[in-house]
């Protein structure tokens, strides 16, 4: 159990007070102020994990939060031994159902498998949206019930309106005829019965009851006989009312009875979920995190900001404890930030320990301790005639005996307040006692013996503030390995002190004094010139990993776009042969056809003659004699040099080294236009080609050089149809090996024997992709308009 005071001085009892005030339960508010931290990892991680999901549940999913509902827990009790409820207390049941439905159905419908700890409390709140709506409709307001909240009582009161306006219309009758014995000409109530103000000396003349007088006694408030049987009809009435409502309230008290067990539970799952939703607002607010927690005693705080120091007064501070050492001493000069750095270790592990995110960067460790003791401050006890080293002493002599390996121990100028070498024999005796019994913590101090000692105590590390070297203004900021100096000589001189005085105070300095001072001096120089050689080095290595990432980006584009090129190339080149061998041999078919004719006549000679012409005019250029051989080895690094010819299998490609990195193992290789970096081993032996004749395969590859530009169209109008089609067909060929993609046909529009003939023949012909008459402008039909493959 950690001690009130403890919890006092680090200023925990102020965090709960700022976060009550995002609940909305007052039951709520009162169990904030009341929470302790949790020294179970177990309960800890259970705590923020609740803290977690209630974050995402408002600021990821949007997710309604808790609305208010009075205290209630005294009325369900009494709905539950059958005490009739107010209609204001059932208004308020009213609220604590539409609450509960609300959160229910807010957070059930999330569907988000990290949510379990709140969405499990969720599913255990009851509602009933019947009774709810019953209450409300029934009930209008804390001392209204509605006319239709029964049958009866909507009878009831239609007969009480009726009977109202009867009275009404006869006393007003009445204060006509009478009015000379009235006071004033105005009906009142008295007691619940209609009445009329009677002067006293007519008291006589006007019969009926004596409800009341005027104070002076001059008025009489008399109850004419004429409305006596109406004004018992409306008492009547109004009894009969009173009856009924409370027959109604009974009613939706029993019902309200019948679950208030359930009710009350809903009351503490509310509660619950309503401290954990102001956790998460006051974390959002704070742009807090949630702490990773351990129980090795390992602190990692990633820019921790004071929750109570003004956002734009405060100042990030990393702090790490428990890898290499269990303690750190902080030094340096007063006003530097070494007690706020202290109490923010100690509150972020209370808030961690109590399920509250801190205010740090992303990837901050809190550790899990079961006890904490700090002595912080001035407690000096005029009452007590303590002196200020007496006070602290109590307090360090209560930790050193309760101490051990599960505490985090926190010490603000240890020793302080006495003669100093005997405190600073007190304070490494008190420190090497904290040490041994296995705790860890953070203390601060002035004493040159302490910063002596850490240097040679291998659990325990040097830490100092920084400042700043012309002004000695504080930074702020902890710097670990390293051991600070007071500087109060050099800060008395820069507020005022003269010079004389500071030379004099400099020379009673003991000697090993200013000699450790010195090397702290110059240790703290070599660190801020290190510390600017990194930021340069820092710099330098992200703007060349910039670079080095860009050139990775490029070289990762050119090698797509140089598989893409292959790729294209070799599908390109073999469309390209297939189709030329496909003509070949088309048209060779073409010309046996016609030799194995018995019979043929002239059109079959011109025919044969056009394919003639055809396969001769096309040169056919041996490109790669085929039956190709692949290298079976790799090229031999050792002795391959620049311009040597290489085969790449990868790329099924040759090329001619450029260049050599024998180091890298890569070179450079020209492969056609393009240049391509590739690992030697990457490298085979130039192809080797069969000479011999039979076996020769070769890759065709058409030589249009000496070909006449062709034309994409004919006019055949005026042919009969044997002469256009030996036209038609000699142009198709042209066009094919022209490679040509659409052309036009002119037939003329006549008797359509020509266009008929022509679209028979198009319609079979392998190379036709499709066929269509011109369209408007284009000659329509009298032209068609081929598209070959």
């Amino acid at each position: 159990m950690i001690e009130n005071r403890v919890l006092s001085v680090l200023e925990y009892d102020k965090i709960l007070n700022i976060c009550s005030k995002f609940a909305v339960l007052g039951v709520s508010k009162e169990a904030i102020l009341n929470l302790r931290p949790s020294y179970e990892i177990e309960e800890v991680n259970f705590l923020l994990k609740k803290t977690a999901e209630a974050h995402k549940l408002l600021y990821t999913y949007g997710a309604s939060g808790i609305e208010f509902f009075d205290p209630i827990t005294d009325e369900l009790r009494r709905a539950e031994m059958s005490s009739t409820l107010s209609m204001a207390e059932l208004l308020r049941v009213a609220r604590l159902l539409r609450s509960s439905r609300i959160v229910y159905s807010s957070i059930t419908t999330i569907i988000d498998e990290e949510i379990t700890a709140l969405r499990s409390i969720a599913e255990s709140i009851y509602f009933d949206k019947y009774l709810e709506e019953e209450i409300t409709e029934k009930i209008l307001s804390e001392d209204k019930i509605s006319d239709h909240a029964s049958e009866k009582l909507y009878q009831i009161r239609r007969k009480i309106r009726r009977l109202n306006e009867q009275v009404k219309e006869r006393l007003n009758f009445y204060v006509r005829s009478q009015s000379k014995y009235l006071q004033d000409s105005i009906v009142t109530i008295r007691g619940d019965r209609y009445v009329v103000p009677v002067k006293s000396e007519y008291r006589g003349q006007i019969k009926g009851l004596i409800h009341d007088q005027s104070s002076t006694g001059s008025t009489l408030f008399i109850e004419p006989v004429e409305v006596l049987e109406l004004n018992n009809d409306l008492k009547t009435a109004s009894i009969e009312e009173k009856l009924e409502i409370e027959k109604i309230l009974r009613e939706l008290t029993e019902k309200v009875g019948l679950i208030s067990k359930r009710l009350e539970n809903n009351v503490i799952c509310l509660s619950e979920l309503d401290i954990a939703y102001a956790k998460a607002i006051y974390a959002y607010s704070l742009k807090a995190i949630c702490p990773k927690v351990n129980a090795n005693h390992y602190i990692n705080i990633i820019k921790g900001r004071h929750p109570l120091i003004a956002p734009e007064k405060v100042v990030p501070v990393s702090v790490s404890l428990g890898t290499n050492y269990n303690y750190l001493l902080i030094t340096g000069p007063n006003t530097g930030g070494k007690t706020v750095t202290m109490k923010l270790v100690g509150l972020f592990t209370l808030l961690a320990e109590t399920g509250f995110f801190i205010p740090a960067s992303e990837g901050s460790s809190i550790s899990v301790f079961k006890k904490v003791f700090c002595d912080i401050g001035d407690e000096q006890s005029i009452e007590q005639s303590l002196s200020t080293f007496s006070s602290h002493m109590k307090n360090v002599i209560n930790v050193t005996e309760q101490v051990d390996d599960s505490s985090l121990v926190l010490l603000d100028e240890i020793g302080a307040g006495t003669d100093p070498e005997e405190g600073s024999a007190i304070a490494r005796a008190v420190l090497q006692h904290l040490i041994e019994c296995g705790s860890s913590g953070i203390v601060t101090t002035h004493y040159t013996a302490l910063k002596e000692y850490a240097f040679t105590e291998p659990r325990i590390m040097n830490s100092s503030m920084d400042f700043d070297e012309a002004t000695f203004a504080p930074l702020y900021r902890l710097n670990i390995g390293l051991a600070g100096s007071s500087n109060a000589i050099k800060i008395a001189s820069r507020l005022g002190l003269s010079p004389a005085l500071t030379d004099l105070a400099r020379s009673l300095l003991k000697e090993n004094k200013v000699s450790f001072e010195k090397v702290i001096e110059e240790a703290e120089k070599t660190r801020r010139n290190a510390e600017l050689k990194l930021i340069e080095y820092d710099e330098l290595v992200k703007s060349k990993q910039a670079e080095l990432d860009l050139l990775k980006v490029e070289r990762e584009k050119f090698d797509k776009e140089r598989e893409k090129f292959y790729t294209n190339a070799k599908i390109e080149s073999r469309r390209i042969i297939n189709e030329t061998l496909e003509e070949a041999d088309d048209l060779v078919g073409e010309i046996k056809a016609i030799l194995d004719k018995d019979e043929f006549d002239g059109g079959d000679l011109i025919r044969a003659r056009t394919l003639r012409n055809k396969l001769e005019a096309q040169k056919y250029k041996l490109e790669e004699e085929a039956n190709v051989v692949f290298a079976d080895k790799p090229v031999d690094q050792a002795k391959l040099k620049v311009n040597d010819r290489v085969y790449i299998p990868t790329m099924d490609a040759d090329g001619v080294v450029i260049t050599i990195n024998k180091k890298k193992g890569s070179c450079d290789v020209q492969i056609g236009l393009a240049r391509v970096s590739l690992k030697l081993s990457e490298l085979y032996m130039p192809r080797k080609k069969n000479k011999k004749k039979d076996d020769v395969l070769t890759t065709i590859r058409v030589d249009r050089s000496n070909f006449s530009v062709a034309q994409t169209e004919i006019n055949v109008i005026g042919k009969n149809l044997s002469e256009a089609m030996i036209e038609v067909e000699a142009f198709m060929d042209k066009a094919i090996v022209s490679g040509l993609h659409e052309i036009r046909i002119i037939h003329g529009v006549g008797l359509k024997i020509l266009s008929k003939g022509i679209h028979d023949y198009l319609r079979k012909h392998p190379r036709v992709s499709e066929y269509r008459f011109g369209r408007y402008g284009e000659g329509e039909h009298g032209v068609t308009v081929v598209t070959l493959k």
